[in-house]
């Protein structure tokens, strides 16, 4: 299995970001980001079974796979990325490896996505319950799917079982509480998303024992896409400050 597409030849980059699509979203969602950061960055963004080249796959997937994936290619000092559902697979698969006693990561970097505690707040929940066109329709209207994606009503068909997946996930996951990570958490926050409030994205303070910051960034649900440098800016800086944190001090 594929779990990994490499953005980019940096294998000995210091630092490695693992990164985690929204619903409905595979690896090149992150094609940008190697390009973005600094050399010493190396990019990994994750494909999920049943998107892009893992399409014949089954989407369904357990956040405990994911978790051991990203162990396995762990080398040093590492930090996730996970946008929407991507940030809470992301919260999971952390306390997955604490579980397990694996390497931790220097911090959880969220975007777009609710504190796992919240429910029923999202323009994006109850989709999986509806029909294929109720669904695409909720999907455009709350800025869920690329533009011109039904242009292409191929392409639409072999999405649906992801999407119908995926927001399967979103609608049945359940917060089971244990005890807050013990990494910071930055949760970034687009202006104007209309589906993930900032109020939402704030809850995550409740999740770290480390330290919680809210970034904004200007932009919808999507500020990935749309506002690429100033996210990927605001990480690098906070990725600096982290591997300084935790470089080891002679005195």
């Amino acid at each position: 299995m594929t779990w990994f597409l490499s953005a980019g030849n940096r294998h000995l980059a210091p630092v490695q970001l693992f990164c985690l699509p929204y619903a409905g979203g595979g690896a090149s969602v992150f094609r940008r980001w190697q390009d973005g950061l600094d050399p010493d960055i190396e990019v990994l963004p994750v494909q999920l079974p049943g998107r892009e080249n893992r399409i014949s796959e089954n989407p369904v997937f357990r956040v405990a796979d994911v978790a051991y994936a990203i162990a396995d290619r762990i080398r040093g000092p590492y930090a996730i990325y996970g946008h929407s559902m991507g940030g809470r697979v992301g919260f999971e698969a952390i306390r997955e490896l604490r579980r397990a006693g694996r390497p931790l990561p220097l911090r959880l970097y969220v975007g777009g996505a609710r504190a796992p505690h919240i429910t029923g707040s999202s323009h994006f929940d109850g989709l999986s319950r509806l029909d294929d066109d109720e669904l695409l329709r909720r999907l455009e209207a709350g800025g869920g799917l690329p533009a011109g994606l039904l242009d292409y009503p191929e392409l639409v068909d072999l999405l649906l079982p992801l999407l119908r997946a995926d927001f399967g996930r979103v609608d049945d996951y359940r917060y089971i509480p244990e005890e807050p990570l013990p990494m910071p958490i930055v949760a970034f926050s687009g202006r104007s998303d209309t589906a993930v409030s900032q109020e939402s994205c704030a809850g995550w303070r409740e999740h770290s024992a480390a330290g919680f910051t809210l970034r904004e960034i200007d932009g919808g649900h999507f500020f990935l896409n749309e506002r690429l440098p100033d996210l990927l800016a605001a990480i690098r800086a906070d990725l600096a400050t982290a591997r300084t944190d935790a470089a080891p001090h002679h005195g």
